[in-house]
């Protein structure tokens, strides 16, 4: 009997394109942070699925090869307009029995409009400042990791 498989790759499923950069807390010993950027252009609305499917495993994996104490998820040459699954992105580092990673968010101009819609809602006028984890600069979104491994470690 011959099976129909076909090779697959997790490649294929976006264009999106991911660097991963990590660096020791300066303010917490044997604590490491994670900068995961994700660069491109998002597909709109359902076309973007399988964006989010591919950033969220790549996120994974890189949490499972070098295991960092926080994250923070540079977004910010992230071209995105709409689509509701980029929010399961904010999930990677969830799974049995621990607690969940500190996390940021870096947001930039491609992107800053619709991840407030997306986190607060179409018919908010709040802006990003409400949540405590966005951030339009890396600097401060780095200040605030430290301040949560800052916690977690008294």
């Amino acid at each position: 009997m011959q099976s129909d498989f076909r090779e697959v790759k997790l490649s294929e499923l976006s264009d999106i394109q991911i660097d991963y950069f990590i660096a020791p807390s300066k303010t917490v010993e044997y604590r490491d942070m994670m900068i995961i950027k994700y660069s491109g252009e998002y597909g709109f609305g359902s076309a973007g699925n399988s964006d989010a499917v591919y950033m969220k495993a790549m996120g994974r994996a890189a949490l499972e090869a070098w295991k960092p104490d926080a994250i923070i998820l540079d977004w910010s040459d992230l071209k995105y307009e709409w689509g509701d699954m980029l929010e399961m992105t904010l999930d990677i580092d969830t799974g049995c029995c621990q607690p969940a990673l500190p996390l940021a968010v870096i947001v930039g101009p491609p992107c800053e409009e619709a991840v407030r819609t997306l986190l607060l809602g179409i018919n908010s006028d709040e802006g990003l400042e409400k949540i405590e984890w966005v951030f339009k600069n890396k600097d401060k979104a780095i200040d605030y990791i430290e301040q949560q491994l800052q916690k977690a470690g008294s």
